[in-house]
């Protein structure tokens, strides 16, 4: 065969056993690089992470969490630092507003739920951790009944202290699985993905915070209709006492300082 030729076949062979992620482009939001995708983008994105041998962090974010990212140490540089960081409806907002739209409000819970059947389809092994015990039994079970073939490669709930972080690495990482899937709340998700990164096998990790109630039908997803800017009303209208301080504290600053970027540049 001649050398050429013989090149060209070793290139053919190369690009085929390359990994198959679909590089995406991204919004700077106040310094956070935030994935411009569609959901259907997203999830062929996840499929190519997975191709990869690296560890990869997925985080999301919303208004919360630029304000953790700007109030709570550590937490802007983990979202600068993640791999893929997924847009809620605050940050198509501020996109909009400062200029470089983002295509799509991709969200949290929504990514988590589609990705789901996925990985059931794809055999990937997932790992669940979080929630109360009697939340993650109750999710378990319906995905058992509504996934018979996803493949479940271990759980453990959400409440633990420091001391039992290294066991349950351990225990992760025994599992065989793919995909973590941390239900911790934020910033406590984020914080133990970013704390282990250098230690975890999956090659995923993704926190979702409050996503595991909804699967285990004791909360409801937003409707689509309230996609398009009011999910913060719809969310809040079913839980006014936890998340009335939250929310009277926090979007008045996101709108704040989004616009004030717009107006000043800083």
């Amino acid at each position: 065969m001649e050398p050429a030729v013989s090149e060209m076949v070793l290139n053919a062979v190369a690009s085929l056993a390359a990994p198959t992620r679909v590089e995406v482009d991204t919004v700077n939001i106040f310094g956070i690089p935030v994935a411009n995708v569609t959901m259907a983008e997203a999830i062929e994105h996840v499929r190519g992470l997975l191709d990869e041998d690296s560890f990869h962090h997925i985080a999301v974010v919303n208004t919360n969490k630029f304000w953790q990212a700007r109030h709570i140490e550590g937490m802007n540089e983990i979202l600068q630092g993640a791999d893929f960081v997924i847009p809620e409806y605050g940050a198509v907002w501020a996109s909009r507003v400062l200029g470089s739209p983002l295509k799509e409000n991709v969200r949290g819970v929504g990514l988590f739920l589609s990705l789901i059947p996925e990985f059931e389809e794809w055999d990937v092994p997932v790992y669940f951790l979080g929630a109360k015990e009697e939340v993650l039994e109750e999710m378990l079970r319906n995905l058992r009944i509504q996934h018979p073939f996803l493949r479940i490669a271990g759980a453990r709930n959400g409440f633990f202290d420091a001391s039992d972080e290294a066991s349950i690495v351990s225990d992760i990482n025994a599992s065989g699985a793919a995909v973590l899937f941390v239900a911790m709340g934020s910033p406590r998700q984020e914080f133990f993905i970013d704390r282990y990164c250098r230690k975890l096998l999956p090659k995923i990790a993704m926190g979702v915070g409050g996503s595991f109630d909804v699967l285990a039908g004791l909360k409801k997803d937003a409707p689509k209709w309230t996609h398009c800017g009011i999910e913060s009303l719809y969310r809040l209208s079913l839980d006014p006492k936890n998340l009335m301080g939250r929310y009277l504290r926090v979007h008045p600053w996101f709108v704040w300082r989004t616009l004030r970027t717009r107006i000043l540049g800083v």
